[in-house]
C-alpha cells in the first residue's frame, strides 16, 4: 500500500509539474505578444515623431540642388539610426502600453492567485527583452553604420558629384585632374594614409603618384608628413621623399567636413581600431572609449527600461488607466535620456572613467527599479 501510494503521489506531482510547464508556456506567449504589440506601437510612434521633426530641420537646407523629396529620401536612410536610439525609451513605453491592459483587467492578480509569482512574470518578460536587445544590438553594429554612410553619400552627392565615402571613414575625391584617396579621416584636421593620383592634362595616363602618411591642418595650410612622390615619364620613374611639406591648396576643407564622422556613428570594430591607433600615438581616447562602452550600455539600458516598467504595472493595479501609465513612462524615459546625456558629459569634463560614465545612468535606474519593486512585493 505504501509503495502504491508513493507511486500515485509521484505521478500526481509529475502531472502537476507538466501542467505548470504548459501553463507557463501559454503565459509566456501571452505576455510576449502583449509586449511586442506595445513595443511596435510605441517604437513606430516615437520614430515617426522624431523623423517628422528631422524633416522640419532639413527644410532649412532646401535649395535648387536639394528638394523636399530628396530630403525625405535622406531621412529614410536615418531611420535605422533613429530606431536604435529610441529603442530603450520605446521599450519602457511599449511595455507599459502592452502590459497595462493586463494590469488594468487584474490579470496579473489572477496569475499570482494561480501560483505564478512576480518574479516568474518578470523573468518571462525579460526573456523576450533579451532576444529583442540582441537583434537591436546587431542592427546597431551592422545596419546603422552602413545606412548612415549611404545617407551621407546620397546627400553629399547632391551638392558635389566628385566625393564618395566608403566604409571605415575612407574617402575618394576627384579634383580636376587629381584623384585623392584618403585611407582614414580621423577629424577635420587630421588625415592618414593619403594617396594622390595626378593625371596628365589630356587624361592620357598617370603623371605622378604621391603617398602621404599623415596630413594635418595648420595655419599655413595642409602639412604633409613622410611624403613619397613618384613622377612618371618616358625616362622612367623619379622617386622623391620629403619629411615635411606644406600645401595650402591640397584639399577643400568642405570635403573633409562632409566625411568626418562622430564616434557614435562607427561600429565597435572601427572604434576599437581608432582607440588602438590613438593610444599608440599618445592621443586622448576618452571620447572614443565613451562611445565604445555606450554601444554596450545601450542594450543594457533597454533591459533596465523593461525592468523599470514592472513597478508601475504591479503598483497601479487598483487605479489609474493606460494613459496615466504611458504618461509616467514618457516622463521616466525623458528623465533617463536627460540624465544619461548629463552624466556622460560630466564624465568627459571631470575625467570620470568612460566605462563608469556609460553605465552609471542605467545602473542608477536599475537600483531605483529594484528598490521600488521590493517595496511593492
Amino acid at each position: 500500500m505504501v509503495g502504491t501510494y508513493s507511486l500515485h503521489t509521484a505521478l500526481a506531482l509529475d502531472g502537476l509539474a507538466t501542467l505548470r510547464r504548459a501553463s507557463m508556456n501559454i503565459i509566456d506567449r501571452y505576455l510576449w505578444k502583449s509586449v511586442l504589440v506595445g513595443l511596435a506601437m510605441a517604437w513606430f510612434a516615437l520614430t515617426l515623431l522624431v523623423v517628422f521633426f528631422d524633416f522640419i530641420g532639413e527644410s532649412g537646407d532646401l535649395n535648387e540642388n536639394y528638394n523636399s523629396l530628396q530630403a525625405f529620401i535622406f531621412l529614410l536612410y536615418s531611420i535605422p539610426s533613429r530606431l536604435y536610439e529610441l529603442f530603450p525609451t520605446s521599450m519602457l513605453i511599449g511595455t507599459l502600453l502592452g502590459l497595462g491592459t493586463l494590469a488594468a483587467n487584474s490579470e496579473f492578480i489572477a496569475m499570482r492567485a494561480a501560483g505564478i509569482s512576480v518574479g516568474n512574470i518578470i523573468f518571462s518578460v525579460l526573456k523576450v527583452g533579451v532576444i529583442l536587445v540582441g537583434l537591436v544590438f546587431l542592427m546597431g553594429e551592422y545596419v546603422v553604420p552602413k545606412a548612415d554612410l549611404a545617407g551621407r553619400n546620397f546627400k553629399s552627392s547632391l551638392s558635389n558629384k566628385n566625393i564618395v565615402m566608403t566604409q571605415g571613414a575612407s574617402l575618394w575625391i576627384k579634383d580636376q585632374n587629381r584623384i585623392i584617396h584618403i585611407g582614414q579621416v580621423w577629424s577635420e584636421d587630421k588625415l592618414t594614409d593619403v594617396t594622390i593620383y595626378t593625371l596628365k592634362s589630356d587624361y592620357s595616363g598617370l603623371e605622378s603618384q604621391t603617398h602621404v602618411e599623415t596630413i594635418t591642418s595648420s595655419d599655413q595650410g595642409w602639412e604633409m608628413s613622410a611624403t613619397t612622390e613618384q613622377t612618371f615619364s618616358k625616362a622612367g620613374v623619379d622617386t622623391q621623399f620629403l619629411e615635411k611639406k606644406v600645401d595650402a591648396n591640397l584639399l577643400n576643407p568642405k570635403f573633409i567636413s562632409i566625411a568626418s564622422v562622430q564616434p557614435e556613428q562607427l561600429s565597435i570594430s572601427e572604434l576599437s581600431e581608432l582607440i588602438e591607433y590613438q593610444q599608440s600615438n599618445n592621443l586622448n581616447t576618452d571620447k572614443l572609449k565613451l562611445a565604445y562602452w555606450k554601444r554596450f550600455s545601450a542594450p543594457f539600458s533597454a533591459l533596465v527600461m523593461l525592468f523599470l516598467a514592472m513597478p508601475f504595472l504591479f503598483g497601479s493595479q487598483r487605479g489609474g488607466g493606460a494613459g496615466q501609465r504611458v504618461f509616467i513612462g514618457i516622463i521616466a524615459g525623458i528623465a533617463f535620456f536627460l540624465i544619461n546625456k548629463v552624466l556622460n558629459q560630466l564624465g568627459s569634463v571631470y575625467g570620470v572613467t568612460p566605462l563608469l560614465s556609460a553605465f552609471s545612468p542605467a545602473l542608477i535606474f536599475l537600483g531605483i527599479s529594484i528598490i521600488t519593486l521590493q517595496r511593492i512585493r
